[in-house]
């Protein structure tokens, strides 16, 4: 049976729809904060059964309100903390030796971004924050994970809008010369870009193991980057965009959205059926968009360029 899904869609009617992908499943949910998208669809699936939520996080403090609060609410829901900071490599790669010793199976992993248009900085690892933080972490505990991912489950990375003609990257400079050409925008746009060629070559890789990636844009709501950017950041980088020829931004304006909204495109990844057959899609508004220079074949090589330089980057973690 197909649905409509739509921008005005919640993360609740999703759940509803589709039970059985729900109950009794354990679902990893990275990046979760209080009060945000991750604590908002973490929410949806305990009240719709899940068995397990595994939670990440930079310490359990932090998280301890969202935990006790479906504690509270929803009593036949187990709640587990992992510590993964996204600053620190080793520190998801022990999460990932964790999440394999605990030898359940995993139904879905949802990755939500850690940082959004922050200054130039590198990480202890020696990358730029959002390049590690919002993707590079993501690429490495999922791998870390893949065998413990059940026949039919899902990864969903959210990332941000996309204009339809944004190009593939060639990944040449990922540290932007060491910052010296370096905008906030760029750097998030770029860890967002990363996760979207991540999904579709997630799906193409793991497709004998029924395992399906989608990234998903939730849309303009409370921890969007439209929240966090100012007008002058905004106007900055449009005129870099122009002066290198590149008049129009990867990002585009939105219509604020509820968190339970948001957390709509991200379960329709995580939970329906109908995306079945098209594995390694970008959601926006709960509905597909094609990205022509992304989807593949068109973006394929940009794509496995990416995982290539990824594996590389994290060969001495990958064990």
């Amino acid at each position: 049976m197909s649905y409509i899904f739509n921008d005005q869609t919640h993360g609740a009617e999703i759940t509803h729809l589709f039970p059985d992908r729900v109950q009794g499943k354990t679902f990893i949910l990275a990046g979760l904060k209080r009060g945000a998208l991750a604590a908002a669809t973490a929410d949806a699936l305990a009240a719709a059964g899940a068995g397990v939520i595994i939670c990440t996080g930079h310490c359990q403090k932090e998280l301890q309100p969202v935990i006790d609060h479906i504690h509270r609410k929803y009593r036949n829901v187990k709640m587990v903390f992992i510590t993964a900071d996204t600053s620190s490599i080793s520190s998801f790669q022990e999460a990932g030796h964790t999440v394999k010793r605990m030898g359940v199976p995993i139904n879905g992993f949802i990755g939500f971004p850690s940082v959004m248009a922050v200054e130039w900085e590198k990480t202890r690892d020696g990358f730029e924050s959002h390049f590690q933080r919002n993707y590079l972490c993501y690429f490495l505990f999922i791998k870390l994970i893949s065998d413990c991912m059940a026949p039919r489950s899902r990864v969903v990375l959210v990332t941000s809008s996309v204009r339809t003609d944004v190009r593939a990257p060639t990944w040449v400079d990922i540290g932007f010369s060491n910052g010296e050409d370096y905008h906030c925008l760029d750097g998030y746009s770029q860890a967002s870009l990363a996760n979207i060629l991540f999904a579709k070559s997630l799906s193409n890789i793991y497709r004998d193991r029924s395992i399906a990636a989608f990234s998903a844009n939730p849309g303009n709501t409370k921890t969007n980057i439209q929240t966090y950017v100012t007008k002058d950041q905004i106007n900055t980088w449009l005129e870099r965009k122009k002066i290198a020829g590149e008049e129009i931004p990867m990002f585009l304006q939105q219509a604020p959205k509820s968190l339970a909204q948001g957390s709509a495109i991200v379960l329709r990844g995580l939970l329906d059926p109908g995306l079945e057959d098209q594995p390694g899609a970008f959601l926006n508004d709960c509905q597909v968009h094609n990205l022509p220079h992304l989807d593949f074949p068109a973006g394929e090589e940009s794509a496995m360029t990416l995982w290539r330089r990824s594996e590389e980057y994290l060969e001495a973690f990958l064990c």
